[in-house]
């Protein structure tokens, strides 16, 4: 399992992040991700390993989705802190990771 991770530092702009995630996922509850930011407690995580057939037959990358939600709270003025299996990282080793993984998968369609 690829865990990612996401934390997001109380502000004054939490209706402003609820709703990008709420956007991305609509299970959680606006209360528990208010309660969750405010805790400081991981805000959403989301398995890179994560395939759904369905899913990929609607060319639905949620990977990808995953990361541009990440994107958007940091250009609404989120401070986002992600975290892979426990470990802090940056933005910019996510898209690399997620680009390997894109890589990878295209490597494995040549050979089927």
């Amino acid at each position: 399992m690829d865990l990612i991770q996401i934390k997001i530092k109380k502000d004054n702009s939490l209706v402003k992040y609820i709703k990008i995630i709420r956007d991305f996922d609509k299970t959680i509850s606006m209360g528990d991700i208010k309660q969750r930011i405010e805790q400081n407690d991981f805000v959403l995580g989301f398995d890179l390993e994560h395939y759904d057939v369905l899913e990929d037959l609607q060319g639905e990358d949620k990977k990808r989705e995953f990361a541009d939600m990440i994107k958007k709270l940091s250009d609404t003025g989120a401070e986002v802190c992600i975290y892979q299996n426990g470990e802090r990282i940056t933005q910019d080793l996510l898209n690399n990771w997620l680009e390997t993984l894109d890589e990878i998968s295209e490597n494995e369609e040549m050979y089927i």
